[in-house]
């Protein structure tokens, strides 16, 4: 029996911001970024919640920790909000949806609502049950997942992520872009979550580099906000797989950028997945639904094997549009580091709850040479 579940009401488009207005009169504890928190489009929140008490929990950091969670709960427990916005990227989000289960598990509610505003179109964590915490002691990333962690809204503005500079544009959104195609295979996947997906990838192909070039182009950034929301409505409903294990796994150890991450490990994982295409061999379950996304992306070839390479190679083309590296040396991390690294680093991947949708099972060694083709 398939259950799939849109909780979160979506409002998009132009003065998307407007819906704050409801929040008129009402105590509001906003957390975010010491950035974010100064930037104009606080200020456009501000004016939008009109007459509302107001609190700003700024200090989120990237890759936000335990500790840094439990500062912002203790906030949330001085102030006794009746709505919580989480505005910001991927670390404000994830951080206000961990205080908000943690606060609903203390008997703390939120009879107005909880908000997210996302300032980046790539993580889908407006409309997911999960958020990523870093465990301060081995600097592991840890996904978590429960349905307090839903937001009641998700506000999506163009005008949010207008100012968003070009490089944390191509990350999130090659972020969108890895959600949406591992979601396509993902042991979990269903009709409903194809669909998203789908034009989710079909979306990104156009938009993503649009929104690069030109960060005023509303349009495209109107695009690609929605298709970086269908891709989190579908992975939240199928699953993801190795990509995000593999890339959780180098997050938590060296610095670099978790879609930066994804652009590189996806046309490897996308070849394991695939199996035998060779121009004999038998496609895979993986191999076909890949085929079929590449034709329903525009991709065009003559046979199934040659849409999924042709699949791969977009991929790869586009990362190469973004101007994003292809290995993590060029990405600054150490290459004696990450090569002494790479044993320890598959058995966390394996470990991953992402890793468990993958649509194959992939052996240690398997991982082992991914890792080292990031070199």
């Amino acid at each position: 029996m398939l259950q799939f579940q849109v909780p979160t009401r979506v409002v998009s488009g132009p003065d998307a911001l407007g819906a704050l207005s409801a929040l008129s009169g009402r105590r509001v504890l906003v957390i975010t970024d010491g950035f974010m928190a100064a930037a104009p489009l606080m200020d456009q929140v501000r004016d939008r919640l009109g007459d509302a008490v107001l609190r700003v929990f700024s200090d989120v950091r990237p890759d936000p920790d335990t500790h840094a969670i439990a500062a912002a709960l203790g906030a949330y427990l001085e102030f006794g909000p009746e709505a919580l916005i989480g505005l910001g990227g991927g670390s404000p989000i994830d951080t206000a949806k961990a205080v908000r289960h943690m606060a609903r598990q203390r008997g703390e509610e939120l009879p107005a609502g909880f908000i997210v505003i996302p300032t980046t179109s790539g993580t889908g964590s407006e409309v997911s049950s999960f958020a990523v915490v870093t465990d301060p002691a081995s600097r592991a990333k840890v996904p978590l997942t429960s349905p307090d962690m839903i937001a009641d809204v998700a506000i999506l503005d163009p005008e949010a992520v207008r100012t968003c500079p070009p490089g944390l544009t191509a990350d999130s959104g090659m972020d969108a872009l890895s959600h949406a195609i591992e979601a396509v295979v993902a042991r979990g996947h269903n009709d409903l979550s194809d669909a998203l997906a789908e034009k989710a990838v079909r979306i990104i192909l156009r938009h993503l580099p649009r929104s690069w070039a030109d960060g005023d182009d509303l349009e495209a950034r109107d695009h690609l906000q929605n298709a970086a929301t269908m891709a989190g409505v579908a992975f939240q409903n199928s699953g993801l797989g190795l990509v995000h294990g593999i890339s959780h796994a180098i997050g938590g150890s060296f610095h670099v950028a978790h879609g930066r991450l994804n652009a590189m490990i996806m046309p490897h994982v996308m070849a394991l997945n695939a199996g035998d295409l060779s121009a004999g061999g038998t496609l895979s379950g993986p191999a076909l639904r890949y085929s079929r996304l590449a034709a329903h992306s525009g991709l065009q070839a003559t046979t199934a094997r040659n849409l999924v390479l042709a699949l791969i190679r977009r991929v790869v083309r586009l990362r190469e549009t973004l101007g994003m590296p292809d290995r993590v040396t060029g990405a600054g991390v150490d290459r004696g580091e990450f090569t002494a690294a790479v044993p320890d680093l598959a058995t966390t991947a394996l470990a991953d709850f992402c890793s468990g949708g993958n649509p194959v099972v992939p052996t240690h060694e398997e991982v082992v040479a991914i890792l080292r083709a990031l070199v």
